[in-house]
């Protein structure tokens, strides 16, 4: 039995992907961000209707998560991998559906960040995207639907910054400032959605007084996450990285052995 069949794979494997399949990709990764960036002159510009900045805004978003998206499609996910992705996008849709009755205090931001530190920080992308995705199928969609998946989404890469701590001590203290930053970040982004939506004029005095407006939501956004991180991040990274070990493995070619992230080897082949 070939050890091809465990694990998720780095590297390209050979036979995996033809080179007509990859072009759809790439192209779309050079279209999108040309059509962003003339949105955005057509915007600054006023030329109507690309003048709305609620609908730029909107269109912005998606964009740039397909774009995203479009990168994580490439790589090759084993089933542990996507397994892990959508129980704890779950987990934490359902600890922003029970804390919703709290302003601003909930498990998600914490849970996205702790998924990139511990599986890297596009899985930690993935499931701060669909923490949001899911949790608004019980709180609501609407156009601020993919600014929460953008701003979750980045805030579950950034964990993957917490890797260059090895002191558990230096990495708690860090994970803490980040985590608790991101209770500000996240609202600050949502407020530049709303921002641009729904305040006249545009100008840097209309969007801090809109920052203002938020402050105590976030407040208790960056509070909720403090008490998160000191309560359940040594448990629960200790359990991820574990689990982390198990599906990550580099291809060397034929003949050779698996090698595990965690140190260990599989042979190639079972007798």
């Amino acid at each position: 039995m070939k050890g091809s069949g465990k694990g998720r794979v780095d590297g390209n494997v050979p036979g995996r992907r033809g080179t007509i399949g990859r072009w759809g990709p790439r192209a779309l990764r050079c279209l999108i961000p040309a059509c962003m960036c003339a949105f955005i002159f057509l915007g600054v510009r006023g030329i109507a209707p690309f003048s709305r900045w609620s609908l730029n805004s909107l269109f912005l978003a998606l964009a740039l998560l397909v774009l995203l998206f479009l990168r994580f499609e490439e790589r090759e996910y084993g089933a542990r991998e996507v397994a892990a992705v959508g129980a704890l996008a779950a987990v934490g849709a359902a600890g922003r559906v029970f804390f919703a009755a709290l302003p601003g205090v909930q498990p998600a931001t914490f849970l996205a960040v702790l998924t990139g530190y511990a599986l890297g920080a596009e899985t930690g992308f993935l499931v701060g995207a669909l923490i949001a995705l899911l949790s608004n199928i019980f709180l609501g969609h609407g156009p601020w639907t993919p600014w929460q998946m953008l701003a979750w989404g980045l805030a579950g890469a950034s964990g993957g910054l917490l890797g260059a701590f090895r002191r558990q001590g230096s990495l708690l203290a860090a994970a803490a400032v980040l985590v608790t930053a991101w209770g500000f970040l996240f609202g600050w982004l949502m407020n530049l959605w709303f921002w641009l939506s729904f305040v006249y004029p545009l100008n840097w005095t209309s969007y801090i007084a809109t920052c203002a407006t938020s402050f105590w939501f976030d407040l208790f956004h960056a509070a909720g996450n403090l008490v998160f991180v000191l309560a359940l991040w040594r448990p629960m990274a200790e359990m991820l990285r574990r689990y982390g070990e198990r599906f990550r493995f580099q291809y060397l070619g034929e003949g050779r052995e698996w090698a595990s992230s965690g140190g260990g080897r599989q042979a190639g082949e079972a007798m």
